[in-house]
């Protein structure tokens, strides 16, 4: 049986592989309107978000702006699988919903009219 990392351990890894999770984000966002170069960067720019709003800084949401609504959706409906898929599967049920919790609250003020 695997034992759990620690949030911190997760979050620090997440920091440290962010190249990998943004490559790996990107073939859920590649689509009609979206392809692998920008679907890369938009993954940066969401995880970049998401670890803006899991530290608790302003405005996580400012550098994510002005992506397709997909491309919102298609991530936060893969975050979970993806940090399991990169991170490996010994994270935290706490440090996973801290994750979707920062990124959803991130996203729908990216997604707000400006």
């Amino acid at each position: 049986m695997n034992s759990l990392i620690s949030e911190a351990e997760a979050f620090g890894l997440l920091q440290d592989i962010r190249a990998a999770f943004s490559a790996a984000a990107a073939r859920f966002l590649v689509g009609a309107d979206i392809d692998i170069a920008t679907g890369t960067a938009a993954a940066d720019r969401l995880l970049d978000m998401t670890i803006a709003a899991y530290e608790g800084r302003l405005a996580p949401e400012a550098r994510a702006r002005k992506l397709p609504s997909s491309v919102y959706s298609r991530f936060g409906d893969n975050l979970v699988p993806l940090l399991k898929d990169v991170l490996g599967p010994s994270l935290s049920m706490a440090f996973l919903a801290r994750c979707v919790d920062a990124y959803w609250r991130g996203a729908a003020r990216a997604m707000a009219p400006q």
